[in-house]
């Protein structure tokens, strides 16, 4: 059951770097002139997840954790119906977005670095949960751009903090994969 956990948790890790690593990309190449349309791709695409996660929802069991799984698509798909609504406010509704997804994934990281890293033993699973505290306080941030900054330096410090979260999620991946105990290994063999 662990390992089936730790299965869905490195393709998820895995899926989340590429995914930040290619908007991160996408934003530090495109100019600000392109944000309408990478706000509509981004609003569709949340539609489309929750969705698809909603008709999960119908197929499978009814289990606590696809009442709360059916429960967050909902509420992306109001934050996308939202983010295709507001348009006109493209780079607020951009660091609002990617700032929630930021803190989002910042607060997943640290709970798989107490839940899967520290259990796993790794002898800096510690960095982990700092890097996750930093990815907090980057989303955090990202909301505040738009205050203080012109259309170029929102896009570049999006751009940015992607970037940053794909490598959170590659230590992610990397820290919550258990390593084998000897110990544990002799002991169940003696019996």
């Amino acid at each position: 059951m662990a390992f089936e956990a730790l299965d869905k948790i490195k393709r998820n890790a895995i899926f989340t770097a590429i995914l930040m690593m290619a908007l991160g990309v996408i934003l530090l190449i495109c100019p600000p002139s392109y944000g309408p349309t990478i706000l509509l791709g981004f609003g569709f695409t949340l539609a489309v997840i929750a969705i698809v996660i909603m008709l999960n929802f119908f197929s499978a069991k009814k289990s606590l954790i696809n009442y709360v799984k059916f429960t967050g698509a909902i509420i992306v798909l109001i934050a996308a119906i939202c983010v295709l609504i507001y348009r006109e406010n493209t780079l607020l509704i951009m660091a609002l977005s990617f700032g929630v997804l930021l803190i989002l994934d910042g607060i997943r990281s640290m709970i798989h670095s107490f839940t899967y890293a520290r259990r796993a033993r790794k002898k800096a699973w510690w960095v982990l949960t700092i890097l996750a505290a930093i990815l907090i306080i980057v989303g955090i941030g990202v909301f505040t751009t738009p205050l203080i900054a012109n259309e170029y330096a929102v896009f570049i410090s999006i751009g940015i903090a992607l970037l940053f979260a794909s490598m959170v999620s590659i230590f992610r991946l990397v820290w919550t994969w258990p390593i084998k105990d000897k110990n544990i290994e002799e002991v169940t063999t003696n019996e």
